[in-house]
């Protein structure tokens, strides 16, 4: 998923005129993990309608900040002991089962939290930066 930012050259703008750009790279990054958080609240959140151990819940994590091609991009994802992005894989996509499509009842849970969670992030994102003003 990517999110394009509008309305925030003002920000931007003051924050270039206050900071060098280290220090303002370090904001974005810092805005942009906890617009992360957010989603991963959510994620968390749409679990909750088929959980069972809690153990997909529980594995949710935010990866670092990448830049590639000058575009700022931080991953969440599944790691941990149980190994359950397997499984989240599959309730996400569903599977052939004998030749049937099935669909668990976490189908497309992923994505309706990442639809849902728009305006959380970008509220995240707007705050984060807002601090540094």
């Amino acid at each position: 998923m990517s999110v394009e930012f509008r309305g925030f050259e003002e920000i931007q703008k003051k924050l270039q005129a206050q900071l060098s750009e280290q220090a303002l790279g370090r904001v974005q990054n810092k805005a942009i993990t906890a617009g992360a958080h957010e989603v991963s609240k959510a994620v968390s959140k749409e679990f909750l309608k088929f959980k069972d151990t809690g153990a997909s819940e529980e594995e949710i994590v935010v990866g670092r900040v990448t830049s590639k091609n000058g575009f700022k991009s931080v991953l969440v994802g599944w790691n941990g002991p149980k190994e359950r992005y397997r499984l989240v894989h599959l309730n996400e996509f569903g599977y052939n089962r004998n030749g049937e499509k099935v669909k668990p009842r976490g189908y497309g849970s992923i994505q309706r939290a990442i639809s849902n969670s728009e305006g959380a992030f970008l509220h995240a994102v707007t705050k984060e930066m807002k601090k540094q003003l």
